[in-house]
C-alpha cells in the first residue's frame, strides 16, 4: 500500500515540474479548469499546491493504515493509471520540443 502512494506521490510531483515548465515557455494547456486558474492567478501558488499534494501522499504512505487492502487498491489504481498516461504526454512533447 505504501508503494502506491509514493509511486502517485512521484507521479504527481512529475506532473507538477513538467507542466510548470510546459505552461511557463507556453508549450502546453492546462486542462484542469481548477488547476488553470490557480495558474492564472499565480504560478507559484499552481505549484506549490501540486507539489504540497505529493508530500500529503507521502505522509499517507506512512501513516495510512486500513483493512480494507484490497479497496484502497482498487482507489489507488485509477489516479495512478490517470497520472501514468499524462506522464507520458509529459514526456512526448518534451520529445517534440527538443527535437524541434
Amino acid at each position: 500500500m505504501k508503494f502506491l502512494f509514493l509511486l502517485l506521490s512521484f507521479l504527481n510531483g512529475a506532473d507538477a515540474i513538467f507542466t510548470y515548465i510546459g505552461l511557463r515557455y507556453n508549450l502546453i494547456l492546462e486542462a484542469n479548469p481548477l488547476m488553470n486558474n490557480l495558474w492564472i492567478l499565480s504560478p507559484s501558488l499552481f505549484l506549490f499546491c501540486k507539489l504540497f499534494l505529493s508530500f500529503l501522499l507521502i505522509a499517507l504512505a506512512f501513516f495510512f493504515t486500513t483493512k480494507n487492502r484490497r479497496n484502497w487498491y482498487v482507489i489507488l489504481s485509477i489516479p495512478l493509471c490517470f497520472y501514468f498516461f499524462i506522464l507520458m504526454s509529459h514526456i512526448s512533447w518534451v520529445i517534440l520540443f527538443i527535437s524541434a
